[in-house]
């Protein structure tokens, strides 16, 4: 990518770059889609800067926390993930309370 620094989840949507997580307990290597994601910080209203995204993650296989966060071209783990439009409404309606 050169020279460019993803600072917040949204320089990851500005250059089409899925969000590439590492495990910190068992190295497993996952992709998240990067709208779906922003999209979801957006409904709970969490900062989208670099260094608090690995406070929001979860590992699928262990349940750790990741510890390093790329940018990567690679699919994401789960495509299906945030695919329908009305699991976004009934989030979005539970998150309102």
């Amino acid at each position: 990518m050169g020279n460019v620094r993803f600072r917040t989840l949204f320089d990851f949507t500005r250059h089409q770059m899925n969000v590439g997580c590492v495990c910190g307990s068992c190295a497993h290597k996952g992709v998240v889609h990067r709208d779906r994601f922003a999209r979801w910080c957006f409904l709970k209203r969490l900062n989208a800067a670099v260094d608090n995204l690995p406070g929001f993650l979860r590992c699928s296989q262990c349940g750790g926390r990741p510890v390093r966060i790329r940018p990567t071209l690679l699919p994401p783990t789960f495509p299906g993930w945030g695919a329908d439009e009305g699991a976004w409404k009934r989030l979005q309606r539970r998150l309102r309370g």
